[in-house]
């Protein structure tokens, strides 16, 4: 039987590019989810296998066609064994996965798989290493498996959706009068502001990746969750206006490009479909020093709206080094559906370069951190200050968001928030 193969998506062959020129354990996700309890080895397999089953995402191979031209197709289910490891504790699961784990690359090919799961056993509870290709998940993914996992477990329904389908509605995009005003948005936007927007200032030296962390106090953490509540405005928002506005003060401008990663998961049936649906937008930022911290949310706020409307095509039009800006901000919490308990981990891998992501974690509760990770030439020491000078400025602004924009600059300045 003829399978039948489709041509990758732009996101996908973005990242294929990049494998090709020799950046391939970048582009490999992991992490492992542990479950307190216990369940036979029987029915952890079991799931394993349904996990694979129910998602055709997992079975995707890449190759290349007659045309040499990379394609994908989904490769049959067929039922497996998964290694089992044992573990004495949660700590030296999370040794094995950042040094062990997480190193070893996934590579492209009409036989290779691009996703691998083991079994987990620790003493009170159990779960599953994961390890999945970049090109056929984004980072959402790795929760999605995690928590049908679990379901699984427990008996409940779980409804997955083809990954075909993600792929032929992304081909039937590229071929629509949207895509065409899509591209045109950011033309538009690169004709008035031709100049690129990088906080680094020479290209990446190698693919070692550096980390730099800021976590918030239980204090800071109610501050912005209060202020959420109480104005109806996201907390992504508000941490990107903060960056921004810190970003404003290193580069001595006012008008600038930041990337932000963008989920295109809408509704329920994306929502559970395990799929590369993250995309980089280009959001063009103007921070004013005269304004209020509440203008410049409003501004950031809209900002990012009116990209996310144009988002599909971002990928499109920045391919190939065209990228306007280094730094992606990325609001990312670690919930699954809200009623299930589980300590989920994603293990750190070199990461793209040159580029300077940096994560909001919202870990639930009272617990939020600020994490940079970046491989571009940039001082950790300025990566550190990235991090608490924004904090501080979120935290004025919030407190007092009637103050200006320069007013809370000199304050978090003066300081000296190192």
């Amino acid at each position: 039987m003829k399978i039948e193969s489709y041509p990758l998506t732009d996101e996908q062959r973005y990242m294929y590019d990049e494998q090709v020129r020799g950046f391939g354990m970048a582009l490999t996700l992991s992490g492992s989810a542990v479950f307190k309890g216990t369940q036979s080895i029987e029915k952890l397999q079991n799931a394993a296998n349904e996990v694979i089953r129910i998602n055709e995402g997992v079975r995707v191979r890449v190759t290349t066609d007659e045309n040499n031209e990379p394609v994908q197709f989904v490769a049959p289910f067929q039922k497996r064994t998964f290694k089992v490891k044992n573990f004495a504790n949660q700590e030296e699961l999370d040794r094995f996965g950042n040094e062990e784990w997480a190193v070893l690359p996934l590579d492209f090919g009409a036989d290779n798989e691009l996703f691998d799961m083991q079994i987990v056993i620790l003493p009170d509870s159990y779960g599953a290493l994961i390890r999945i290709h970049h090109i056929i998940s984004d980072a959402w993914t790795l929760f999605l498996i995690c928590s049908q996992f679990i379901k699984i477990l427990n008996g409940e329904n779980v409804t997955s959706y083809p990954f075909r389908d993600f792929v032929e509605n992304a081909i039937k995009y590229k071929q629509s009068s949207r895509f065409k005003k899509d591209l045109e948005f950011f033309a538009q936007q690169e004709k008035t502001l031709p100049v690129s927007t990088h906080l680094s200032t020479e290209p990446v030296v190698s693919l070692e990746k550096h980390c730099r962390a800021y976590e918030m106090s239980s204090q800071e953490v109610a501050t912005v969750r209060e202020y959420s509540l109480a104005n109806k405005v996201a907390e992504a928002n508000l941490f990107s206006t903060a960056v921004c506005i810190w970003m404003s003060k290193m580069l001595g401008r006012d008008d600038f490009y930041v990337g932000t990663t963008a989920m295109n998961r809408a509704g329920i049936k994306e929502k559970n479909t395990v799929g590369a649906f993250a995309l980089g937008v280009a959001n063009r930022i103007c921070i004013k020093p005269e304004e209020s911290f509440k203008t410049a949310l409003k501004d950031v706020t809209l900002s990012r709206l009116s990209g996310y409307r144009h988002q599909k095509a971002g990928m499109s039009y920045y391919a190939n080094g065209k990228e306007p800006y280094d730094l992606w901000i990325s609001y990312q919490t670690a919930s699954l559906d809200g009623d299930i308990e589980a300590r989920i981990v994603q293990y750190q891998q070199p990461v793209m370069g040159p580029v300077m992501l940096l994560k909001i974690i919202d870990a639930g509760n009272d617990k939020i951190i600020m994490q940079l990770e970046y491989n571009a030439k940039f001082p950790d020491q300025k990566a550190q200050r990235m991090l608490t000078e924004s904090a501080a400025i979120l935290i004025k602004g919030l407190r007092n968001d009637n103050q200006k924009v320069q007013e809370i600059i000199d304050k978090v300045m003066e300081n000296n928030v190192v």
